[in-house]
């Protein structure tokens, strides 16, 4: 079949498809966003642990991108120095689903408070061991964890979380404490609602009360309130639905002027110390009652602040006693975790020495090393010993 002039014209005009119509302009980025607050979390761990945070507030938040909990997890780790101290000195709160990072440095008054509210009620709990009959022995088993750490796993609804509450009391056999306290300042009591919903849910209402005391005061106001929450099932179209219901609402014992209010205070039952069917299967229909009332809490709270701000006595020296210092500071004893470190850093440094690595010299300056008094002073036997006879 001929073809035409005009068909011949025709596709000559005709652009044939670009073979890269599908292809993107610019290749896709591989390489994930560097990690931005993780590592002004690690450098506010140290700040603290340096001692160089002296300004710092009881509540600093950090608003972290996801995966930045698991690296700072990671990072504490591999430092067992920094990771020590911040399991013994410093708390913070993680809540999964927000990815929100809190560090707590509670105040002295806040510390001293939450100790009073805790003793009154580790007092009633030993009142109430005394006996013989199955109150009694539920409550044996009750035990304060104070700030003990508390995480719950990642679920379909929720994503794993971390929190160090200022008090908490649980049953020997129960996962999660039953009552936990938590003491609220300015930036706290904004966030307490929120952190009383995440205790009752994410651990299936295991937890059974939690308990905020606000002391926080300004210039104006030295109030004082209590705000309580507790788990209940709520019907609905679908089914039940679990919710945090509050029963107290930010309820004041002692007023702007430091004055304590007319309020019924703290009321809990025994069996709020743990999960509602390990209270049941050992208390039956017995329970008790442990109250701190709205006057006791307010005397609690001036005591914390008094002891605070008033002059302390301290020993006086007379002004002819000179101070004697330590000279130097005696090294450390290598623990037994350390062994297998020292060892592989010692392989390590005899295999490059041997190899006749270049960098021998400057590993060795970045590693630790055990030296015997010989080494640094290998002229001064004499004197060494003469010492040691001292």
């Amino acid at each position: 079949m001929a073809t035409s002039q005009a068909d011949i014209t025709q596709h000559r005009h005709v652009t044939p498809p670009s073979r890269s119509t599908n292809q993107p302009l610019t290749p896709p980025l591989t390489d994930k966003k560097p990690f931005t607050e993780a590592p002004r979390v690690i450098a506010q761990f140290r700040q603290i642990q340096a001692g160089r945070d002296t300004g710092r507030e009881p509540w600093k938040e950090f608003e972290l991108a996801q995966g930045e909990y698991d690296q700072i997890e990671m990072t504490l780790q591999q430092d067992d120095v920094l990771s020590g101290y911040v399991e013994d000195k410093i708390r913070y709160d993680y809540d999964g689903d927000k990815c929100t990072l809190v560090v707590c440095m509670p105040t002295e008054i806040h510390e001293r408070f939450i100790d009073a509210v805790e003793d009154d009620i580790r007092s009633q709990l030993k009142a109430i061991r005394s006996g013989s009959d199955r109150k009694a022995r539920f409550a044996q088993k009750v035990q304060p964890a104070r700030s003990t750490e508390i995480r719950f796993a990642a679920s379909a609804s929720s994503s794993k979380s971390k929190y160090e509450p200022d008090a908490s009391f649980g049953h020997d056999d129960a996962q999660y404490p039953g009552v936990i306290l938590e003491v609220a300042y300015s930036q706290k009591k904004t966030r307490l609602r929120r952190l009383a919903e995440n205790y009752l849910l994410d651990s299936d209402a295991s937890v059974r009360v939690v308990v905020g005391l606000d002391i926080e005061y300004g210039k104006d106001s030295r109030k004082a309130t209590l705000s309580i929450w507790r788990p209940q099932l709520f019907r609905t179209a679908s089914g039940y639905e679990l919710r945090a219901v509050e029963e107290a609402v930010d309820e004041a014992f002692r007023d702007d002027e430091g004055h304590p209010v007319e309020h019924p205070g703290l009321r809990l039952r025994l069996s709020d110390f743990t999960c509602k069917e390990l209270a049941e299967e050992e208390l039956g229909d017995e329970d008790a009652e442990i109250c701190i009332s709205g006057i006791q809490l307010c005397r609690y709270v001036d005591a914390a602040e008094s002891k605070v701000r008033r002059a302390l006595r301290k020993e006086s020296l007379a002004d002819n006693v000179n101070k004697r210092k330590r000279s130097e500071t005696p090294p450390e004893e290598i623990q037994s975790s350390d062994d297998a470190r020292y060892a592989k850093q010692e392989e390590r440094a005899a295999k490059r020495t041997a190899d006749h690595d270049i960098d021998y010299e400057y590993i060795i300056n970045q590693e630790p090393l055990r030296v015997t008094l010989d080494h640094l002073f290998p002229s001064s036997k004499c004197l060494y010993d003469s010492r040691v006879a001292l």
